[in-house]
């Protein structure tokens, strides 16, 4: 049936229907194999190519439209979800909005790349595109876009569909660091304090000196979150009778937005604490490209007139799997169709931006692969 009677909109609309009736939750490795059946199949005698991997049982592909595995254009997304209430994996189409899990969180965006491949499989020589797609983003993305980017499969431009704010193109995203913290002391009795350390104390201590490094958390705004920012949480004590604590943890997450690595803003906490321990658990780096990169504009200047507004040019407060190629020196840009309730039992994907975004797309990468829009890859890539 036809959506507002164009077939291209169709299409993509009924490929999100098909990707989110599947299950694809967490380790829900049956659901994963019935998406990838329907992907191949959907590119069934085709020229495009379909490199599959598994890493510690979690499918990733690589479709494209030459079978190299460095692509001019490079799209990314993921198929998993988080879970979700049962009738979530029925779509329904209401007042133009699709509504089901994982429409908005990343189906969506995946249907108007899967269109996009099967379009330029018609210019396979002269278009080099390529779509990385994987099944464990959302529980950390370490058997997926972190192997397939160690493996080699990357391009001259990455364009990220899993991030952003509606109606936007987003050249920045904060870098991660989770640390704990851990302490031991002996401390005196209640009432005699001198005889010994409080661990909570001593952990309270390296706790404020570290956040002395980070001092704009406080001025942060959903409308100006440009700001490096930081929570502690999962505090644990542990004291015997009579005692104040002997041992003390907590860890500490950070986003931050200063042009330093992880391994940087860990030496910089380091060099702050006295008494406790720290130890790293997860870090991502700062995807960063200069707004008046080249690429940006154009997109810009594409995106607008195909969505008749002025699109915005921002930052994300969060992260994505782009962060995997920071260290590769590659521009990458970020953009999402517009959608609300990630996550939530109401998640929607607003069907009316699909074909602005897919025309957007289609006539960007179009015009990158026959001007190859004149960009140093130093121009711009993680560029303050």
């Amino acid at each position: 049936m036809k959506y507002n009677g164009n077939n291209v909109l169709s299409e993509i609309v009924e490929i999100v229907e098909q990707l989110v009736s599947f299950k694809t939750t967490p380790s829900n490795y049956s659901e994963f194999e019935g998406a990838i059946s329907y992907i191949e199949n959907y590119f069934a005698d085709t020229v495009i190519k379909i490199d599959k991997h598994y890493f510690n049982k979690f499918p990733a592909l690589f479709i494209s439209t030459t079978g190299l595995k460095h692509a001019s254009v490079l799209l990314q997304g993921h198929v998993d979800v988080v879970d979700g209430n049962e009738s979530q994996f029925t779509p329904i189409v209401k007042n133009g909005k699709l509504y089901g899990r994982g429409a908005a969180d990343m189906k969506g965006f995946v249907a108007i790349a899967m269109k996009l491949l099967l379009d330029f499989e018609k210019h396979s020589s002269e278009c080099n595109v390529a779509l990385v797609l994987t099944f464990d983003e959302e529980i950390g993305s370490e058997n997926g876009a972190k192997k397939m980017a160690e493996l080699g499969y990357t391009g001259d431009l990455i364009i990220n569909g899993d991030a952003g704010y509606n109606h936007s193109v987003i050249h920045g995203e904060k870098g991660i660091l989770k640390i704990k913290l851990k302490v031991e002391a002996t401390p005196g009795r209640h009432p005699y304090t001198w005889q010994g350390k409080n661990a909570f104390e001593l952990l309270n201590e390296d706790y404020n000196s570290i956040i002395s490094l980070f001092t704009n958390k406080e001025i942060a705004t959903e409308e100006d979150n440009w700001y490096t920012t930081y929570s502690i949480y999962d505090i644990k004590c542990e004291n015997r009778e009579q005692y104040p604590p002997h041992y003390t943890e907590a860890k500490m997450n950070f986003y931050f937005t200063e042009d330093l690595t992880v391994a940087d803003i860990l030496n910089l906490i380091k060099s702050k604490v006295k008494h406790c321990e720290v130890e790293q658990f997860i870090g991502s780096e700062r995807v960063f490209l200069d707004p008046k990169s080249k690429y940006i504009q154009q997109l810009h200047k594409i995106m607008s007139a195909h969505f008749d507004r002025d699109i915005s040019i921002r930052t994300e407060n969060g992260s994505s799997d782009a962060r995997f190629y920071t260290n590769k020196n590659i521009p990458i840009v970020i953009l999402k169709p517009v959608g609300e309730d990630h996550h939530g039992d109401n998640e929607y994907l607003d069907v009316d931006s699909l074909l602005p975004l897919y025309n957007t797309l289609k006539e960007f990468i179009l015009e990158y692969n026959e001007n190859k829009l004149e960009v140093s890859i130093s121009e711009g890539v993680n560029a303050k």
